[in-house]
């Protein structure tokens, strides 16, 4: 959901790079909570950021060719993100 809010956004709320550091002395409970659009939503800056003129940093895409082409590539932070930026 982070990345899909950058998007819509147009970078205003930017999302983060999940990381985790294990320790080894400690038991640890990760639970995940994923929320996406729907596989054919089209995601983009929406209209009202976008208002005073600013310029759009993003095409628009469905977010299922999005989530597609995250899936597609090694891990590499934000570099997926490049999929949507103009």
């Amino acid at each position: 959901m982070g990345d899909v809010l950058q998007i819509m956004s147009n970078d205003r709320y930017k999302s983060i790079e999940h990381r985790v550091v294990a320790n080894g002395s400690k038991d640890r409970v990760s639970v995940p909570i994923f929320m996406n659009p729907r596989a054919d939503a089209v995601l983009g800056p929406l209209p009202e950021v976008l208002e005073s003129g600013e310029q759009s940093l993003y095409k628009e895409v469905v977010y299922s060719d999005y989530f597609k082409y995250h899936l597609s590539k090694k891990h590499e932070g934000k570099k997926t993100m490049e999929f949507a930026r103009i």
